[in-house]
């Protein structure tokens, strides 16, 4: 019974620690009960133990923590005693059982630890519900203090994101050199503009600056100069407008001016003029004064009708107008321009869709040998059929083509169309030697497969090179000198002829008249008209003449509209000429018939 005492305190001592370090469990209180049982099963009751390690059964019922003490009894002596003689009276070991404290002693130790697991199992949850106020307190204080740091933290961060986005939005709008619009923000300027003005009797302008020549001044002076001339350029222009208009640089060296607010479309001609003369003065970079000048083309629409598409084309084509009469000049797009440029495109749209010969035929205008005035040749000039509708003289017909991207497609079919009716002509007068003079294009001049397709056609239609003069004014050939030299002088070797027309009007002729490999010039008829009443009209010709025979050339004198001019060119020693007093340009019937009345 000592033994039981000392084993019931170790296992006090043992609940109590586990009390204070933690919550026993359920399985812990069961294996304690175990213990006692088989405590107080081994002291009480000696005379079964041995019966316990031979029966598996016993074992069984020995080992499991205690329940049914009654029900356990009865079944711990029948094993012991089936089959052996029963070392007791089996009425007195369930007498002796029950009335020993093996039951009590259980019952107690099963009862006091699941008092203790229930005391211990509330007891945290006591603790963790008394404390739970205070920590949701301290939750909802660290929350709190969290949100606002998050908040100001939120709010700064909300501040530099709309600096950083006010910054890129102003750099996607600016250009950063001069530090004016660039091209987005005039589009959208323009267009806030058509969105809240609607006022009739307003007009609006959208002028183009291309400054001129300006990649001279990047290689001759450097980038940091061309640079710099941009940015004075930028702010002359920017003192001389009115705070209701706008300038932007939209590429390289142009900029964009829009003038609002207009009474009338030659308003902005007056400014842009005044523009115009500031922009031009000299820049000082580095002691070194830079000469500018610029073109402008300027589009005028009415706001109540305002169409920015309409208007940003119509100015890129009144730059180009401007570029093409003349450089540092002005073009303003009126009413009037804009009603022929509408006309024009049309045309080209007419041109693109259908073949040449539904819309053109050639006529050919005599060229007479002043010493018997025999016909010798022809110029072919282009013509609309009389059914195509168009209000545009015969010759703007070109710079259309060259101007809308038509005259390669156009001029290959006139040196087609030129060569076949040759051919028939040289079928129908053998013995009739004539040279066809046919304009070409600057553009054509420009195509590097151009001379090769002027050699295939002449193969074609059994045609010889010295029977094909090919013509073009003085400015073409000046202005496309380095290119066209080298195709001309190309054709020349072939045997074609090369004729050089409008001599006389360009402002440096003879300096590039000895490097052209031309073989005829043709003296501008504006000399020719005035010849017998203005001496120095009458000079020049004669001037140009002399030039040419010294050179070995032959010319061509245009404009003759009367007998004593005629006479006059012959005695001089000129060569051939053409003009009314010869005959107006021909049909092809009507030129085979002149044709065949000079046999």
């Amino acid at each position: 019974m000592q033994q039981q005492s000392n084993v019931a305190m170790q296992l006090s001592v043992h609940l109590e620690k586990e009390r204070l370090e933690e919550e026993p469990s359920l399985t812990q209180l069961r294996q304690y009960a175990q213990q006692l049982w088989q405590l107080q099963w081994t002291l009480t009751h000696n005379q079964y133990a041995d019966n316990v390690n031979e029966h598996e059964s016993l074992a069984a019922i020995y080992s499991d923590p205690p329940h049914d003490l009654s029900a356990r009894i009865n079944r711990i002596v029948d094993l012991t005693s089936a089959g052996n003689p029963k070392p007791a009276s089996t009425d007195r070991i369930r007498e002796e059982i029950d009335s020993s404290s093996l039951k009590n002693s259980i019952d107690a130790s099963i009862a006091e630890l699941t008092k203790q697991h229930h005391q211990h199992a509330i007891w945290p949850k006591r603790l963790v519900l008394s404390a739970l106020p205070a920590i949701l307190g301290l939750l909802a204080l660290y929350h709190f203090g969290s949100y606002r740091q998050l908040r100001k933290k939120n709010t700064a961060l909300l501040s530099e994101y709309q600096l950083v986005s006010s910054k890129l939005e102003r750099l996607s709008q600016r250009d950063p050199l001069t530090d004016t619009a660039n091209r987005k923000a005039i589009t959208r300027f323009l267009s806030e503009f058509q969105r809240n003005n609607k006022n009739d009797g307003e007009f609006i302008a959208l002028a183009i600056i291309d400054l001129d020549h300006f990649q001279q001044i990047n290689d001759a002076l450097g980038y940091f100069a061309g640079d710099a001339v941009l940015k004075e350029v930028a702010a002359r222009i920017q003192r001389q407008l009115r705070s209701e208009d706008r300038l932007g640089r939209t590429d390289g060296d142009h900029f964009a001016i829009v003038l609002c607010g207009l009474v009338a479309p030659r308003t902005a001609e007056a400014i842009i003029q005044r523009i115009q003369d500031a922009v031009t003065q000299p820049v000082i970079y580095k002691k070194n004064a830079i000469d500018i000048s610029c073109t402008v083309g300027v589009s005028v629409q009415e706001v109540s009708g305002l169409d920015l598409a309409e208007l940003f084309k119509l100015s890129d084509q009144a730059l180009l107008q401007a570029k093409n009469n003349r450089r540092g000049s002005v073009f303003l797009l009126s009413d009037q321009a804009q009603e022929a440029l509408t006309r024009q495109r049309q045309i080209i749209t007419a041109i693109n869709d259908n073949h040449p010969e539904d819309l053109f035929d050639l006529a050919y205008q005599p060229i007479v040998l002043l010493q018997n005035n025999t016909i010798a040749g022809c110029e072919c000039l282009l013509r609309w059929l009389p059914a195509t509708p168009s209000n545009l003289q015969a010759d703007e017909i070109v710079p259309i083509l060259e101007m809308y991207g038509g005259i390669q497609k156009v001029g290959k079919w006139i040196i087609q169309h030129a060569l076949r009716q040759l051919q028939q002509w040289q079928s129908d007068f053998p013995d009739l030697k004539l040279v066809f003079s046919i304009n070409v294009s600057a553009l054509q001049l420009e195509s590097d497969d151009f001379p090769q397709m002027i050699i295939d056609a002449a193969s074609e239609y059994h045609i010889e090179p010295s029977c094909i003069s090919l013509e073009l004014t003085e400015t073409t050939a000046i202005k496309h000198m380095e290119n066209g030299r080298r195709q001309l002088a190309l054709l020349r070797n072939y045997g074609f002829g090369v004729s050089l027309d409008d001599f006389g009007t360009g402002y440096s002729s003879l300096r590039y008249l000895k490097s052209m490999p031309v073989s005829t010039i043709k003296i501008d008829q504006t000399f020719v008209n005035e010849m017998l009443t203005d001496n120095r009209d009458s000079a020049i010709v004669e001037s140009t003449i002399q030039i040419a025979n010294a050179l070995g050339l032959q010319v061509v004198a245009e404009g003759i509209d009367n007998a004593e001019q005629a006479t006059r060119l012959k005695d001089s020693g000129c060569h051939f000429g053409q003009g009314y007093y010869f005959s107006r340009p021909l049909s092809p019937t009507d030129f085979a018939t002149a044709i065949s009345a000079q046999r």
